[in-house]
């Protein structure tokens, strides 16, 4: 029996005898195709069942990069408790009472001091000569488990122990930034004597040796992260930091896609002028190139990403052309609901021009109204203000309603009216529900 096949009789009732097992593998929410074939030790659900509940988990450590962290450190750490034997910070030259508010929080805390060298994946990495058995789970100091998956993240590393021994993958809790996106492929937590390692400066991830991206289990864990807080990256000066480590990556390896993407992403002003967005089209055009990337690696993660953002860029600067062939390349690449977007963007921006057209061009005929052709003027004035409602072109809609009623005309515009109000009605109902 393989992996996928046990996770498919979760939840159909029966499938699988109620026991420990199949409360845990419940918390896996999917699987990269290698684990997914991986083989279990036993076809029979009830023998594995049998086992598990005799199982004793590996120890899991927290590791927590620091650098003058108290505001934060305790909450996240004490949020850990029932999923956590031991917790190694890694601190950077905190002088402030990281390392006291750490050891209050968790008594067995140990800190290791590392001092700062631009390189997020050379902190990360220390933890593998300090802790050798069991799970590394690497946490930002500003992310804490939500309160109901307590206890969530031993389980369902333990039965991924159980069923997978000697199957090397990492794991990917979910994150969750503070009235932002959601992150699945976080790839957070690893095994401690496993081959892989974190590369690169910064937006580090694990990699093998040969630079390979590793097999993945997504699990159903969530951390909230307030990092991201506009405040926050302004006060502790993230994007300054994050762009200047992604140029000094890009200075080291400028035949890798990934670092122009990232300068890009990071370093992009929303409000930047024609001229600076299309140096950085540019540049990331040359780096991503249109090619379909291979098979998943440190060199080859970001190309579909640079496409998507490059979609962006052209959409930012009104370059039908290229945008045509990004949002192409995104559909080939499986990501239709972005090609879909972008796509959906500027088809609409193009009918909300034609809708303004037309609207105008009722008001420019509207002199040559006369007896003859007033009810025709009626229900052009209805069309009117249909158009306007849907171009969003408020301020005329009403007026041109009021001209269609004056011309004997304008039921069906009512009708339209009524209909947007109950409409409106029921939002504020599941606003009020909210």
């Amino acid at each position: 029996m393989k992996l996928s096949e046990l996770l498919d009789l979760v939840p159909v009732p029966g499938a699988l005898p109620p026991s420990r097992l199949a409360r845990d593998l419940a918390l896996i929410t999917s699987l990269s195709p290698e684990v997914a074939a991986a083989p279990l030790p036993s076809g029979d659900p009830v023998v594995l069942a049998a086992g598990y509940a005799s199982y004793r988990p590996r120890p899991v450590t927290a590791v927590v990069l620091t650098h003058d962290e108290e505001e934060r450190i305790a909450r996240c750490l004490t949020a850990l408790s029932e999923d956590v034997d031991h917790c190694l910070l890694i601190d950077s030259g905190s002088t402030d009472d990281t390392a006291g508010q750490a050891r209050r929080a968790r008594g067995d805390a140990r800190v290791l001091a590392a001092p700062w060298a631009d390189d997020f994946s050379r902190q990360r990495n220390l933890a593998f000569a300090e802790v050798t058995d069991g799970w590394l789970c690497h946490v930002d100091a500003d992310e804490v488990l939500t309160p109901a998956h307590a206890g969530r993240l031993r389980r369902v590393l333990g039965v991924l122990d159980h069923l997978l021994d000697g199957f090397d993958f990492v794991v990917s809790p979910v994150i969750a930034d503070v009235g932002g996106p959601v992150y699945t492929n976080t790839q957070r937590v690893l095994r401690a004597d496993g081959p892989y390692r974190f590369r690169g400066r910064v937006h580090e991830h694990p990699y093998a040796p040969d630079g390979r991206a590793p097999a993945r289990v997504g699990i159903d864990v969530r951390f909230d992260h307030s990092g991201y807080l506009p405040e926050v990256v302004e006060r502790r000066g993230k994007r300054d930091l994050y762009l200047r480590l992604d140029r000094l990556a890009r200075a080291e390896e400028p035949d890798n896609p990934k670092w122009a993407y990232y300068e890009v992403r990071d370093g992009l002003d929303p409000s930047a002028p024609e001229a600076e967005l299309r140096s950085a089209f540019a540049l990331l055009a040359a780096a991503a190139g249109d090619t379909a990337p291979g098979a998943p690696g440190y060199r080859s993660e970001r190309i579909v990403d640079s496409w998507s953002l490059l979609c962006e860029l052209a959409v930012r600067l009104g370059d039908a052309e290229a945008l045509h062939t990004y949002t192409a390349l995104l559909m080939d690449a499986g990501r239709a609901v972005e090609a879909t977007y972008y796509r959906t963007l500027v088809e609409s921006s193009r009918l909300l021009g034609r809708l303004a057209v037309l609207v105008d061009r009722i008001d420019a005929v509207a002199v040559e109204e006369e007896a003859s052709n007033r009810h025709l003027m009626a229900r052009l004035f209805e069309l009117q203000s249909t158009l306007a409602l849907a171009g969003g072109q408020y301020e005329t809609v009403l007026p041109a309603y009021r001209k269609a009623v004056a011309r004997g005309a304008g039921q069906s515009l009512l009708d339209d009216f009524g209909m947007i109000g109950r409409m409106l009605g029921e939002l504020e109902t599941d606003t009020d529900a909210c």
